[in-house]
């Protein structure tokens, strides 16, 4: 049952082109500990793909830290006082403020519009109970029960583990138990997503990563190495040189559709603007899709090979999951995450 809120919330209506550069005014001013609930449609096209809010609608007061929708909507709670402002997303983030680290040459007329309903609601108001009453005509009743549904089983990705910001926040990893061990379960449907956890280690010579994985089906239809058929799954050591280090590089073990193993490995151009990335298939095709497989890399000896001389330090372990270049589907499961490195055995997961 659900109680109608004392009042609806306001609500503002508005078209982001693509052809805007961050940021645009909603009209609304909302006080820290607000929430407001954004509901999008339409798309944003981008060289032979498009995609839609749940990946290009952001949202920041300025001064505070920006936001991104893990749906087509999103309910999120304002972190300080000030004017609400929204942006199509076109590019990579150079910080947590609102600041594109590519400049704005990707926006443009050709790139499409979304469509979004900004839901600002009053202090005494539950949005689980405010969507399933509000008014008619003020929201599009599908995004609307979607968003309720989404509040009503949030997808909680286990403790210790963020969302990298240039991929944005996303429904896609949660917390789960395989055979009564900690795991993370993946279900990637038209995303993008990268779970990231600090392990700020020494990298020396026989520092491996060991991890377990149950892939049940790749999100991709064909090779992962072009820049619009980038959908994979895998696993990605993060390495640098410490406090201050301007460039950092990574290694990204994936399980390819088609790739030969290690000797189609290939550097990804999404990232060349924060690091050297190197994509590394390990496995190919369907056998094994289904079943539990145990992985060792040497995280020394792939750096050497696939990228260069090594980094003092691993700084981050990473979980990918990307499908919105074919708009797939990618369903997996991880556990057992283990760091090895200088005579210690680190449990990561």
């Amino acid at each position: 049952m659900t109680r109608p809120a004392s009042k609806p919330p306001v609500a503002v209506h508005l078209v982001l082109p693509g052809s805007v550069r961050p940021w645009t005014a909603t009209g609304l001013t909302v006080r820290r500990g607000d929430r407001v609930t954004l509901l999008g449609s339409g798309r944003i096209n981008w060289g032979d793909g498009h995609g839609g809010a749940k990946y290009h609608l952001w949202g920041r007061v300025p001064g505070g830290r920006i936001f991104g929708c893990t749906q087509d909507t999103a309910t999120v709670v304002a972190d300080r006082s000030g004017p609400l402002e929204l942006c199509v997303y076109l590019g990579c983030w150079a910080d947590a403020s609102g600041t594109l680290a590519v400049g704005h040459d990707a926006y443009g007329p050709e790139r499409g519009s979304l469509d979004v309903t900004v839901l600002h609601w009053p202090r005494d108001a539950d949005p689980v109970d405010g969507l399933a009453t509000l008014p008619d005509g003020m929201a599009d009743p599908a995004l609307a029960r979607a968003e309720r549904s989404r509040l009503q089983d949030p997808v909680v990705p286990p403790a210790g583990w963020n969302y990298l910001l240039d991929v944005g926040p996303g429904d896609i990893f949660r917390h789960a138990a395989a055979d009564g061990r900690p795991a993370i379960e993946v279900h990637c449907h038209d995303d993008a997503g990268v779970l990231e956890k600090d392990v700020d280690v020494e990298l020396t010579a026989g520092t491996t990563v060991e991890w377990s994985w149950r892939v049940e089906t790749l999100p991709g239809r064909g090779p992962e190495n072009t820049p619009w058929s980038h959908d994979l799954l895998g696993v990605s050591a993060v390495l640098d040189d410490g406090p201050g280090a301007r460039r950092s590089s990574s290694i990204t073990w994936f399980w390819s559709t088609t790739l030969e193993p290690e000797d189609d490995t290939f550097v990804c151009p999404a990232r060349a603007h924060v690091e050297h990335a190197a994509h590394v298939p390990v496995r190919r095709g369907a056998a094994g899709l289904g079943r539990w497989r145990r992985e060792t890399r040497d995280v020394w000896s792939d750096h050497g090979r696939f990228v260069g001389p090594s980094p003092a330090r691993l700084a981050s372990l990473r979980l990918v999951a990307v499908s919105h270049f074919g708009h797939g589907t990618g369903r997996a499961a991880f556990r057992d995450v283990v760091l090895n490195t200088a005579g210690r055995r680190i449990q990561v997961l």
